[in-house]
């Protein structure tokens, strides 16, 4: 059985490792604004067609809404002002900012989490702290649809 998430408690609380994740809509590079112009951060889709898989990362995700037939996504975030999250090679060499924005959807790797409670309504939650990418599926901006778009 392939062990899909690892929890472990370190210096700073619970973190935990979900492994051969999906990646998709990758913003790790510049802070976008939060839901409904909320306050800056990044963030990446995480996706998994595998119930198994599925169900191991709702045992550490407490808001996760399961799929039972298709592709289970989660939204992970982490808030602009505790800078952008680590990014490294399948080696662990860390990326450049240039390799980061070629991050496209249906990329896989390994995600870092850390677990919290929220200050004020006392939820947990988890914030997106690492990523190790394993295979790289380049994104490539698709314009065609809209290059004629003010022919004058």
């Amino acid at each position: 059985m392939t062990n899909f998430v690892e929890t472990r408690n370190t210096r700073n609380g619970t973190a935990s490792v979900l492994a051969d994740v999906t990646l998709n809509w990758v913003k790790v590079v510049a802070p976008v604004p939060g839901y409904n112009g909320g306050k800056p951060q990044y963030e990446l889709q995480i996706a998994t067609d595998n119930a198994d898989q599925a169900l191991a990362w709702s045992d550490v995700m407490p808001n996760i809404n399961l799929v039972t037939e298709g592709t289970t996504t989660f939204t992970l975030k982490r808030p602009a002002f505790l800078g952008a999250p680590a990014m490294v090679q399948e080696d662990g060499s860390a990326m450049e900012v240039s390799s980061r924005k070629m991050i496209g959807n249906g990329s896989v790797g390994d995600v870092k989490v850390s677990h919290k409670q929220h200050p004020k309504t006392g939820r947990p939650y988890v914030c997106l702290e690492a990523v190790k990418l394993k295979t790289l599926v380049e994104y490539v901006a698709d314009t065609t649809e809209y290059a004629n778009d003010f022919n004058f």
